[in-house]
């Protein structure tokens, strides 16, 4: 009997947080050797076919190298095609995947990859204190909590992250995953982020919502959430057809200027200049398609 993958159902509320993932360019532009950009690597770009519109996604091999390779296997395998995002909540997340226990017990369950040592290199910090974390910042392009007396660091549940469904095991995620659509930060240390959103929040956002009180949101028959109608990794396609995709690198001024902007309203709109701290989730570093050189 299919099921929905219990995931996040042990889940009881979802934290209402901080604004939906902006949008990115979705026009190509020339590419060049700027400084304070980095082209992602093919291996680690992922798309996801919808009806909605494509979502491209980042893989993060630093953080959970094992998760990024199972969605790599994943994408290669095809299962995914026809697939749904069968539990969306409005305000939470968006999860989908395999849908069918045998399916789903095929594959088996991963190690969690929830954190990782402390001190990893290129670790910016986001300048102002956090609520959840005791510092925050941004390596390569995401967003990070880490805790020297802990001696750990983690990505987070920021608009736009993408991780991996559960059960009450930590170690029982295999195949589903899900889309952060608002902040969800106590979720942080408890699932494995593994990557995130660059370009098409929009269209997870156009995702038809389950209810809640039914089922934990999962979306019920007849009506079908949104179908996956193709799941890829660019490293998989002839290079010629490869969509390329660059992104801010968190270390280079320019993403220095990005966070000052968005911290520093001092336009003559506002006449009660608002204080100069930024919250971690409320931005994204900045990705955009790259044309192939002529």
């Amino acid at each position: 009997m299919r099921r929905a993958f219990a995931g996040l159902a042990v889940i009881a509320a979802a934290t209402m947080g901080a604004a939906s993932a902006q949008d990115v360019a979705a026009e190509p532009v020339a590419e060049t050797a700027e400084p304070g950009w980095r082209t992602i690597a093919p291996e680690n770009l992922m798309m996801i076919e919808t009806g909605k519109g494509p979502i491209v996604i980042e893989l993060n091999p630093d953080f959970a190298p094992r998760h990024a390779e199972r969605m790599r296997e994943l994408a290669a395998s095809g299962e995914y095609e026809g697939e749904h995002f069968y539990r969306v909540i409005e305000g939470f997340v968006a999860q989908g995947g395999l849908f069918d226990d045998m399916q789903i017990l095929r594959w088996g369950p991963l190690e969690n990859e929830n954190d990782r040592p402390y001190g990893g290199e290129g670790f910016v910090p986001l300048g102002n204190d956090d609520l959840f974390a005791a510092e925050v910042g941004h390596i390569g392009g995401f967003p990070v909590g880490r805790d020297e007396a802990l001696g750990q660091e983690w990505l987070l549940h920021c608009p736009g992250a993408v991780a991996l469904a559960r059960n009450n095991d930590p170690n029982s995620g295999g195949t589903e995953i899900y889309i952060v659509l608002d902040a969800q930060r106590y979720l942080d240390r408890n699932l494995t982020v593994f990557g995130r959103v660059i370009d098409g929040m929009e269209h997870v956002q156009a995702f038809k919502r389950g209810d809640r009180a039914i089922s934990n949101g999962v979306i019920q028959a007849p009506e079908q959430g949104e179908e996956i109608l193709g799941l890829t990794i660019a490293a998989d396609l002839a290079e010629d057809q490869r969509p390329v995709w660059r992104t801010m690198t968190s270390e280079g001024e320019p993403f220095a200027e990005h966070k000052r902007a968005l911290r520093v309203r001092d336009s003559e709109f506002f006449y009660r200049k608002p204080p100069e701290v930024l919250d971690i989730c409320s931005f994204n570093t900045p990705a955009e398609r790259v044309a192939a050189a002529d």
